[in-house]
């Protein structure tokens, strides 16, 4: 990790909220991590046909023949899958740090700023137990270790922009973490988003931006790695069978309907926390802006997510009698009105709640570079989901690969909330208590959600 979070301000009382904030955060994720349950779903699978193989490079090359080109984060899933449970939850709670450190070092720059704070507690909200939805060790090596790495290679980017000195060996761990997040598909388009926007950033500038060209040139290299590894192509084919067969009949603009509608259904169709705070938080920023048209637009998300949100409770939990927490997948053909209906209303809530942000977010932002990267990072995160719409897996991949569009929400939000959050008191009070309420809503949730997965699955 970097020697300072960094820009070290004046000497002040204030606490090292930094160290406050990491040790409270390394508390949690090893409590939370101490309930997984081990070895399940395709970490079971895994560890059986691991002992199929002579050797750890064996394996790896099978799979990269045959089914994936994650060959880094595969050799490291072989690897765990013959350690103790123990091994995997300390490391992964280490990842967890990683991702708190690296925001921190991106958000906020400053050791003693009680913003600090808010990285935690935003951090805190994401539903951990999508890590486990297809077995915790396989699970996170795909999604929140390739994420952990590329945050920290931007730390580095960020650490540059504001002119902090960066030694070689961090610039050597920084590549190395590029490296590793580059080799997974989704980090790999992440990697290229965020590294051509900082390269771009350096060029007008006229600031050095070697580091940031490097960083997107193996993002590309990644993706291209991933397209021509024949063990994808023959994924490809093997998951059209067993998840959708439907999906080779199927045109590009329907592919993009369902995704979108899954998408979609997936922050409505059970209230969503991280959702409902960036609509509140688009609608509080929205409320100080001097022009009507952002005003009325800034109503528009928080109004689409509570009506959607509302219809599908009624209809699921009072009327239905539903009792487990779970989603329902998309029909894949319109083939009757009702179904139009829904997924037509739905496709189109979503694209204006989409324009509605997106106009709020150019025009609440002072800073334009502030207010361009907001619009990227939700941008990429959407598209990296969407993306999905490409591979029968649309549906099948379940929730995890939502990870990056969740964590664009917590980012805007940040960048929304710290304006309120740690304003003067007698500035707006009511907001900082609603957008506290909903974080602590939000880390509760995220307990109960997880901690009940693996009561369920021990049962």
């Amino acid at each position: 990790m970097d020697k300072d979070i960094t820009k070290n301000t004046e000497k002040t009382g204030r606490p090292d909220s930094y160290t406050i904030m990491m040790i409270i955060s390394g508390l949690f994720f090893l409590a939370l991590h101490l309930t997984f349950v081990g070895f399940t779903n395709d970490d079971s699978y895994f560890k059986v046909i691991r002992e199929d193989f002579d050797s750890l490079f064996a394996i790896v090359l099978d799979r990269y023949l045959t089914d994936s080109s994650r060959v880094l984060s595969e050799a490291v899933l072989f690897t765990l899958i013959r350690m103790p449970f123990i091994v995997w939850q300390l490391l992964d709670t280490l990842i967890c740090l990683l991702v708190t450190h690296s925001a921190a070092v991106i958000l906020t720059g400053d050791r003693k700023d009680r913003k600090n704070y808010l990285v935690f507690l935003l951090f805190a909200c994401y539903p951990y137990m999508h890590m486990g939805s297809a077995g915790w060790i396989c699970t996170s090596l795909n999604y929140i270790w390739p994420m952990a790495a590329f945050l920290y290679a931007l730390s580095g980017a960020v650490r540059r922009y504001r002119g902090e000195k960066v030694g070689g060996n961090q610039y050597r761990l920084y590549v190395l973490a590029l490296i590793f997040a580059a080799n997974c598909e989704q980090s790999a388009v992440v990697v290229i988003a965020a590294f051509a926007t900082a390269a771009v950033f350096a060029i007008i500038d006229k600031r050095s931006r070697w580091y940031e060209l490097t960083g997107t040139f193996i993002g590309i290299f990644g993706l291209v790695f991933a397209m021509t590894a024949p063990g994808n192509g023959a994924r490809t084919e093997m998951e059209a069978a067993n998840w959708m067969p439907e999906f080779f009949d199927l045109s590009l603009p329907e592919k993009a309907r369902l995704c979108g509608v899954f998408v979609f259904e997936h922050y409505v169709m059970i209230p969503d926390v991280i959702f409902f705070l960036f609509s509140i938080l688009i609608l509080f920023a929205g409320m100080d802006s001097g022009k009507r048209m952002v005003k009325v637009a800034a109503v528009v998300p928080v109004l689409i997510d509570v009506i959607f949100t509302s219809v599908y409770f009624v209809k699921d939990f009072i009327i239905g009698h539903k009792t487990k927490y779970d989603f329902t997948t998309p029909a894949i053909y319109m083939n009757d009105a009702h179904t139009a209906f829904v997924q037509l209303s739905e496709a189109a809530g979503l694209i204006i709640y989409i324009a509605a942000t997106l106009y709020v977010l150019w025009n609440v932002f002072e800073n334009v570079r502030v207010r361009n990267v907001s619009i990227v990072a939700l941008g990429t995160g959407f598209a990296v989901r969407m993306a999905l719409m490409l591979s029968p897996t649309m549906f099948s991949s379940w929730h995890r690969v939502l990870i990056y569009l969740y964590f664009a929400f917590l980012g805007d939000s940040y960048l929304l909330a710290e304006r309120f959050v740690f304003a003067e008191e007698k500035v707006k009070p009511m907001r900082r208590k609603v957008i506290c309420a909903v974080l602590i809503a939000g880390i509760l949730v995220n307990l109960v959600l997880t901690v009940g997965l693996q009561i369920r699955k021990a049962g």
